[in-house]
């Protein structure tokens, strides 16, 4: 999921206080026959933005609750601008108590009959605007009189690489800047006490994927590929580290957290110059394109008597070697009662409900070594119990599954060079090279539902 413009206005003067494009995102749109293009005057985009948030009557008398609604306690527009005879859709705007903030993310059709339970763009695209949202809400404009913003373009770099949407808050990016700051300021970082402690060094390679899979032919399935590498270090003084990683990735897709200690000549590799510190800083994220998933999944959920049935085909792609430690499927289930009954195939599958009894969960650890896996359910509902908790759409054969993995391996088989690792001055040390990756979350849509049809 990927955001291709966001701007902040002032809430009460509705100025532009900042924008930020994502060139990466927008020339994914251009070869598609539905490309909508965003206009690079950001005034233009100001004006007619202006125009609808001002005429609050006209976007209240265009929203439709089918479309426009959602389970958040708050609704919040999703509408089209018309900036100078250009159609520009979805646009996606929340407020704060001083801000607007709007984002406009990359959606792979113009059909604007298109609902919230149609793919993850518009709830992603949400939860970074709130992200941003409450940095801003923190922000001391007395601290920062003469940059309000102070920081605002680092955030969104952090939870939008490259547009990328990741689920990330401010916490983390604050976590991330105290690392960075560590490396930064490396003479202060090194262990000063005089405890006995093993010197190593540690390069941490973490890889994520995020993505919905619809199983339709006129849907395209989306993924998503990131990744960070974190170094910490326990010598004993402050030294200076070099060390290579290999990839075959486009280097254009690093994002650094440092400035001049980056070598990116080499398009196999990436060289590293730097003086970690004692806490696990990260050094720099990267996006990458992936041909096949690691993972694919048909789900399909059909009327079964008074209940529903269902059937999940999972498929890894060993090809890749990648090692699974756990595999959690969740099938949510709302607005139609608590689960009653339950019964699945294999009859020793991990399966379970959670409290509220409106999900089932399939969990595998340390899953056999094939490449296909599958469970088959019949389940029936309470309906004298019935009560809305969900998504209206999510209704009758209307369904969707939420899939995370973790691995111990890399997707995109970034590496560390063991034998390019060196420190000055020059002692022995331990090196750790840790690797592994995960699914923050891969949506898979019933093949047979009505969502789309709609």
């Amino acid at each position: 999921m990927r955001l291709r413009k966001l701007l902040i206005f002032d809430k009460k003067t509705l100025e532009i206080l900042h924008a930020q494009s994502f060139p990466v995102a927008e020339a994914l749109c251009l070869n598609n026959p539905d490309y909508l293009e965003i206009p690079n005057n950001n005034k233009d985009i100001q004006r007619a933005f202006c125009e609808k948030y001002t005429s609050e009557s006209e976007y209240r008398i265009n929203f439709k609750a089918e479309r426009d609604s959602c389970d958040r306690d708050d609704w919040f527009p999703v509408f089209k601008l018309n900036v100078e005879g250009k159609v520009v859709w979805p646009a996606v705007f929340i407020t704060t108590s001083k801000h607007i903030i709007l984002g406009f993310p990359l959606i792979k059709t113009r059909d604007m009959s298109r609902g919230f339970a149609d793919g993850p763009e518009i709830p992603a695209t949400v939860q970074l605007l709130d992200t941003v949202g409450v940095f801003l809400k923190e922000l001391n404009p007395e601290i920062n009189a003469e940059e309000p913003l102070f920081g605002i373009g680092d955030l969104i770099n952090f939870i939008a690489p490259y547009g990328i949407m990741i689920n990330d808050s401010v916490s983390n990016f604050r976590t991330a800047l105290l690392g960075t700051a560590a490396l930064e300021a490396s003479s202060k970082a090194y262990i000063q006490s005089n405890a006995k402690v093993n010197p190593a060094v540690t390069v941490t390679i973490k890889e994520t994927v995020q993505g919905v899979i619809y199983n339709r032919k006129r849907l395209t399935d989306a993924f998503d590929y990131t990744g960070t590498v974190s170094i910490q270090s326990t010598l004993p003084v402050k030294t200076d580290v070099s060390l290579t990683l290999l990839t075959t990735l486009d280097v254009s897709h690093v994002v650094p957290r440092l400035d001049k200690f980056l070598d990116t000549s080499s398009n196999n590799e990436l060289q590293l110059f730097l003086t970690p510190g004692n806490d696990n800083a990260e050094i720099f994220r990267y996006a990458f394109e992936q041909v096949t998933p690691p993972i694919t999944a048909d789900y399909k959920v059909t009327r079964d008597g008074p209940g529903l049935a269902f059937n999940m085909d999972l498929q890894f792609f060993l090809e890749k070697k990648i090692t699974f430690d756990i595999i959690e499927a969740v099938f949510p289930f709302p607005n139609r009662g608590p689960i009653n009954s339950l019964k699945f195939e294999p009859q020793n599958s991990d399966v379970l409900m959670n409290r509220k009894k409106n999900q089932i969960i399939w969990r595998r650890a340390k899953p056999p070594n094939t490449d296909k896996l599958f469970l088959t359910a019949c389940i029936t509902f309470d309906k004298k119990q019935l009560k809305l908790d969900g998504h209206p759409q999510l209704r009758d054969i209307n369904a969707y599954a939420d899939i995370t993995f973790k691995s111990s391996t890399s997707i995109s088989k970034m590496r560390l060079d063991k034998n390019s690792v060196t420190v000055f001055p020059t002692t022995k040390f331990k090196l750790n090279h840790e690797v592994g990756s995960s699914c923050q979350s891969i949506r898979v849509w019933n093949t047979l539902g009505e969502v789309f049809d709609q």
